[in-house]
């Protein structure tokens, strides 16, 4: 996942002016602002800098999102290990300006670029694949992870008041992991997480259902839109990122086989019907989460205001310059009236595959159906 916090942030600006340094006195590059223009100084291209700790490789460039990410552990580096990271992906960058996507990471362009510039191997080779140990917290996420998704396979109850009791329960269970969890960060310097799900062509109204779906589970969603593609970012703690991850792979699919349904049922047809019965789902589960509410004491209401103040910050943390668009579109109120029907009886229970593969406990998916 991409991490963020204070301490990060300084991280990143640090990184950012010791690459326009490279870019300035190796390879003579003009920069203004964050923002880099070629040899002919009519095109220009972002500085844009993550830091993460999904991948092995110390450091990458994604072509795609214009992106130099490096690993959360180049903080506690040397700086001259640092400098030969930024160097490596750095070349990368300009591999892909000067010769368009290659076949192999390490080409003979991507070479022969080091070897102008006077790179040795200590930048050739400076990319390198770390072991993953589990961390404590790691361990502790995996857990609270497991806990919600058996609360969760309750609301699969005949049931409704044990459905309704499990689905409250089990987003106390994760209010409490947010407040208490050291992923949370100390107040000096907060961690925040964000992973990116679903890209896509374009923006659809099936992801902003799903996007609607998943902030019930205190989780912040932001469309990021470049390079030809749409996808959904996840913002706030590991494991609800988790979470949302796993029910927005679920109702990806599970959407169109209500939709499926609906037209044969219901007899409906085009895309308006169709985007008008996606939205409809999404106010419909949004609204019975909000009636659910009813039911937590004061103690966790009070702390999910706290929760929702800390998102709220920290999308400002990790977007400092975000525009807000407002989607609009023609509808139908005959599909949103049947989606939001839909919504409203809508669970999403995890279920448990107890076979092992490839010595290693697999989980099935999320099922989402109707109650």
């Amino acid at each position: 996942m991409f991490v963020y916090s204070k301490s990060i942030g300084r991280f990143v600006h640090d990184i950012k002016e010791t690459i326009k340094q490279i870019l300035q006195m190796e390879i003579r590059l003009v920069c203004r602002g964050d923002r880099f223009y070629d040899r002919s100084q009519k095109i220009s291209y972002p500085i844009s800098v993550v830091i993460y700790n999904h991948k092995a490789p110390l450091g990458y460039f994604d072509a795609q999102f214009y992106e130099l990410g490096f690993h959360e552990r180049l903080m506690h580096s040397s700086k001259e290990q640092l400098h030969q990271i930024i160097r490596h992906e750095l070349a990368h960058y300009m591999t892909f300006i000067n010769h368009g996507p290659t076949e192999q990471p390490h080409s003979a362009e991507f070479k022969e670029f080091c070897q102008k510039m006077g790179w040795g191997e200590e930048v050739y080779r400076a990319s390198i694949c770390l072991d993953h140990e589990q961390t404590s917290s790691e361990w502790e996420e995996d857990g609270v992870f497991r806990k919600v998704k058996k609360l969760m396979a309750l609301t699969a109850s005949s049931h409704p008041h044990e459905a309704e009791q499990a689905m409250i329960k089990s987003q106390q269970l994760l209010l409490k992991h947010n407040l208490e969890s050291e992923y949370v960060g100390s107040v000096q310097d907060e961690k925040i997480f964000m992973k990116r799900i679903m890209q896509q062509k374009k923006e659809t109204a099936k992801m902003r259902a799903i996007g609607l779906i998943l902030k019930t589970f205190f989780v912040n969603i932001v469309y990021n839109r470049g390079g030809g593609i749409t996808c959904l970012e996840i913002l706030g703690n590991a494991v609800n990122i988790e979470i949302a991850e796993y029910v927005a792979n679920v109702l990806d699919t599970e959407l169109e086989k209500f939709w499926t349904e609906a037209q044969k049922n219901a007899r409906l047809k085009g895309a308006i019907a169709k985007n008008s019965f996606f939205l409809g789902i999404a106010k419909g589960y949004c609204n019975k989460i909000q009636a659910l509410k009813k039911e937590y004491t004061q103690h966790v209401t009070n702390a999910l205001v706290v929760l929702e103040k800390k998102l709220t910050d920290a999308q400002s943390l990790v977007y400092p310059r975000l525009c807000s668009k407002k989607s609009t579109g023609s509808y139908c109120p005959t599909s949103s009236k049947l989606g939001e029907k839909i919504g409203q009886q809508l669970n999403i229970n995890p279920a448990l595959n107890k076979q092992k593969k490839n010595s290693e406990e697999q989980l099935e998916y999320f099922s989402a159906k109707r109650g």
